[in-house]
């Protein structure tokens, strides 16, 4: 009898999580840009990766890469890109899995962001850009 309790109790708790997040999924709707500029998007490895672009395409290309935690995104530049827009060509991501990018299930790992990092360099940007990482995503850059 117990067990039976437990298990229906177990399975009525799934069922009201799943019906939650399907009701707060649909509630959600679409959210901003996190930086001004325009919006592109980038296909990596058959998913999206999102970007936001500022300045004059004809100026030197600076690439931003944001750090990697749970909020992370291309809005920790929001104090700098428009300023550096002034004289340089921005070009700032949301890395595989954050901000608007797409979130398959892959294995994110330091490798993953390292060859996603040169890939960008080579696909985004003309010639040799200026290439900015923050936190942990400077590592990725400095071996890039």
């Amino acid at each position: 009898m117990k067990l039976r309790n437990v298990l229906g109790a177990a399975v009525g708790t799934v069922g009201a999580t799943a019906l939650a997040n399907r009701v707060l999924r649909s509630r959600a709707g679409e959210f901003d840009p996190f930086l001004e500029g325009d919006q592109g998007t980038y296909r990596w490895r058959g998913f999206d990766v999102t970007y936001a672009e500022l300045g004059d395409p004809a100026d030197d290309d600076v690439l931003l890469f944001h750090g990697i935690s749970a909020a992370s995104s291309n809005h920790e530049f929001s104090r700098v890109a428009d300023r550096l827009a002034e004289q340089y060509h921005v070009i700032a991501p949301d890395l595989p899995g954050f901000g608007h990018s797409d979130r398959p299930p892959l294995l994110y790992s330091a490798s993953l962001y390292s060859t996603f990092v040169e890939d960008a360099i080579e696909d985004l940007t003309d010639d040799a850009p200026i290439v900015v990482g923050s936190s942990l995503t400077g590592t990725h850059v400095a071996t890039a």
